[in-house]
């Protein structure tokens, strides 16, 4: 069997950008979609050089993955505005939680104007962060390596988002009940068979989080099409 062609990071780039130009648009969120292309292709590049050495993704010098991750971090933003969860243009800042290889906080950045803080506890991955978005061009984007409870956020933000995987939420719904102002929205990026009991929907309520909602969608990845969906609460 012949071995795969190697691909330089600009050939990468330039890959992902050709799978993603036909289908953005249609998606309704993108700002500019030129500009969102061009940034995602510098994204693409800089990720194929971080990505083997600090393993920012599973692969991170394959388009398809790559492409992916992209739409996996538009696709619920897109939900969320066509179900009026979320009003676009009154999303003037947001918070993303443990950004990593910076799907979603990256991508929606270079997406919606907005004013975008990515936070990041590990610091060669923060340190990525930031020279990805100087890479891209995004005057938006403020990267703090922190842990997300330690920083001083209250009533700042209109969505958080947070794509890391996780046990218990509850952390995550004491950060967002108060970082987010009153009609804001946290969005978390879950698996299609992420349960919320009882409990946990007590715990958002304690904080003000209510109208909890799952929404799901299908996404191809690769060969396959994968169930994925995300989990919505509006800050009252």
């Amino acid at each position: 069997m012949p071995r795969k062609k190697t691909l330089t990071p600009d050939q990468i780039a330039a890959e992902v950008r050709a799978q993603l130009a036909p289908a953005i648009a249609p998606l309704g969120i993108v700002a500019n979609t030129a500009q969102f292309l061009d940034r995602i292709e510098r994204m693409a590049a800089t990720l194929a050089v971080w990505g083997p050495k600090i393993n920012l993704t599973a692969h991170p010098r394959d388009p398809d993955e790559i492409v992916f991750h992209v739409f996996d971090s538009i696709i619920p933003v897109s939900i969320a505005a066509s179900a009026k969860t979320l009003h676009l243009g009154r999303t003037h800042r947001m918070l993303d939680i443990g950004s990593g290889a910076g799907f979603p906080g990256l991508v929606l950045a270079a997406a919606i104007n907005a004013s975008v803080t990515l936070v990041e506890a590990r610091r060669k991955r923060a340190t990525y962060l930031t020279e990805a978005a100087i890479e891209m061009g995004l005057q938006n984007v403020r990267v703090e390596c922190a842990r997300a409870e330690s920083l001083d956020v209250r009533d700042s933000f209109d969505l958080v988002t947070s794509r890391a995987v996780f046990a218990n939420p509850s952390a995550l719904f004491e950060i967002a009940g108060r970082a987010l102002r009153r009609e804001g929205v946290l969005m978390l990026y879950v698996s299609a068979d992420q349960k919320f009991d009882d409990a946990a929907h007590a715990k958002a309520a304690s904080v003000g989080l209510v109208e909890g909602t799952i929404s799901g969608y299908d996404l191809r990845h690769g060969k396959q099409m994968m169930r994925r969906a995300i989990a919505t609460w509006i800050r009252r």
